[in-house]
């Protein structure tokens, strides 16, 4: 089991991807900081049942996290809304930061079918498989979903003036 140090100072280098799961998932800072408070909680509760400790906590939590906003999203059947306040909460002084600061813009831009299958596969770090069983689609319709997403950001990276910047068929590369 972790010990409370362990725990925090994992926790503390992972906080910010935590946070921006949520925010990407949830829509909201009440909502994202209200699930990360849910997710530290239950982490800690349940942390002697994690197997793997210090290396596998960061896709353990996330995985929580991700859990947690699905299962909000459901029981709300809430419809997820692009707030774009929240797309200024990020510096844009550094070059990879304004890089970051523009996919995070495109990312939200997609309606909300193909946004959230991108924010479980790249923040949530889900499988196709996990993503498939989470969202209650057949797998054949994450990776379309997948595809016309990553095609669709690709399409509006380039139009953006980032020519270059992607090489292949892939928006991560």
């Amino acid at each position: 089991m972790l010990s409370e140090k362990q725990f925090l100072e994992i926790l503390h280098r992972e906080q910010n991807q935590l946070y921006g799961i949520a925010l990407s998932i949830m829509k909201s800072e009440a909502d994202a900081w209200d699930v990360l408070q849910w997710t530290v909680e239950q982490a800690w509760k349940k942390r002697a049942t994690l197997r793997g400790g210090v290396v596998a906590f960061p896709a353990w939590i996330k995985r929580i996290l991700v859990n947690r906003c699905l299962n909000l999203l459901k029981a709300r059947q809430y419809v997820v809304v692009v707030e774009p306040h929240v797309l200024n909460t990020f510096q844009r002084d550094d070059p990879r930061e304004q890089d970051a600061w523009m996919i995070w813009h495109l990312v939200n831009s997609l309606d909300e079918d193909h946004r959230r299958v991108v924010v479980l596969r790249y923040l949530g770090d889900l499988s196709l498989n996990e993503i498939s069983s989470e969202l209650g689609i057949p797998l054949g319709t994450v990776k379309s979903r997948l595809h016309i997403a990553l095609q669709r950001l690709k399409q509006m990276w380039l139009e953006q003036g980032k020519r270059g910047a992607i090489s292949g068929d892939s928006v991560t590369g």
